[in-house]
């Protein structure tokens, strides 16, 4: 089996731009122009690899860096993300190759996956759980059926005397979201990512997309989400938040009293251990919700055997889980 395992960076262009438009022919526009931005190049050694058969890349898989924390240490990490085998190549065993060589890259590896990708990290001894949600809420259940979405149907009997208008992220922004992370209690039996200064500007102020990204506040809760139509829906997905009382429902009162007036049409958000945010009946948060497979890997048995209860803090903005965003741009 003759085979290449590149870099990323180290790849043709043109080669990776085929790839591109074969594997996501949804975001290859946006992956060719900010793959640097949306792996996260230069934060540290760490990148994607490619598998290359016959000067063409076959297959690739992705990783963005970051940083876990439990019982106040601090673990370099990476989100396994964007894995895929061009058709023809699959059961060949480039897979399980591509696989074990991004394993070497760091020690201690996590990821929200399909059903497929987990069959094949299960062949290397990562671990699962399934305690983390994909959730969509409905602000007007007709916008999400094309040929009534002029008409309205409102769920949500939310409405407050108080006006709220969130404003785009600016510079000055990171330093007051750095001071609330650090105010921020977490569940001190799972980790958590961290979310700091150099986190704040990749993820907000350097996103090719910023423009999008909007900061709701009020007193000290704050949720940050990217408003993105695709396919004729509006919808706000929640990409950061730090709430100081969970039972205080106000901010979301007040962002679903905003979206009604702003025509979105559902707001995306994840849910797991410590973030639970807009609530919804039972019938229909069962019919809007997802679970997602959150799967890790660690060759240090006490990280490994904390991480696989999962992540206490996660959204979708930390790994590729809110890919959506970037698709048709």
């Amino acid at each position: 089996m003759n085979y290449k395992i590149r870099k990323i960076s180290d790849t043709s262009k043109v080669l990776l731009l085929d790839f591109f438009k074969v594997a996501y022919p949804d975001r290859y526009k946006n992956l060719n122009d900010h793959w640097k931005w949306y792996y996260r190049l230069g934060y540290n050694s760490f990148e994607p690899i490619i598998i290359e058969v016959d000067s063409r890349i076959i297959g690739m898989a992705g990783l963005i860096p970051s940083k876990l924390k439990f019982n106040n240490k601090v673990t370099e990490a990476i989100w396994f993300t964007d894995f895929f085998v061009l058709k023809e190549y699959r059961d060949k065993g480039y897979g399980s190759i591509l696989t074990k060589e991004w394993m070497k890259i760091c020690p201690t590896q996590i990821t929200f996956c399909n059903n497929e990708s987990l069959r094949v990290f299960k062949k290397f001894a990562w671990k699962s759980n399934k305690e983390t949600y994909r959730n969509i809420k409905p602000i007007n259940l007709f916008g999400m059926v094309p040929f009534i979405k002029n008409l309205t149907l409102n769920l949500n009997k939310n409405k407050s005397n108080k006006t709220f208008n969130p404003k785009r992220i600016e510079n000055s922004d990171i330093t007051k979201l750095c001071v609330l992370e650090n105010k921020k209690k977490l569940n001190a039996n799972l980790f958590s990512i961290v979310h700091d200064e150099g986190w704040f500007k990749w993820r907000l102020l350097n996103c090719p997309y910023k423009s999008n990204i909007y900061l709701f506040e009020i007193n000290e809760d704050v949720i940050i989400g990217n408003i993105f139509k695709y396919k004729n829906l509006k919808r706000l997905n929640v990409i950061y938040s730090h709430i100081s009382d969970p039972n205080n429902r106000e901010i979301y009162n007040l962002i679903i009293d905003w979206s009604l007036s702003n025509k979105i049409d559902f707001l995306w958000y994840i849910n797991n251990q410590e973030n639970i945010f807009f609530k919804e009946q039972k019938i229909l948060s069962r019919l809007f919700e997802k679970r997602i497979n959150f799967a890790c890997w660690s060759n240090d048995e006490i990280i490994f055997s904390n991480l696989e209860k999962g992540l206490s803090n996660s959204h979708g903005g930390d790994s590729d889980i809110d890919s959506i965003l970037f698709q048709d741009q």
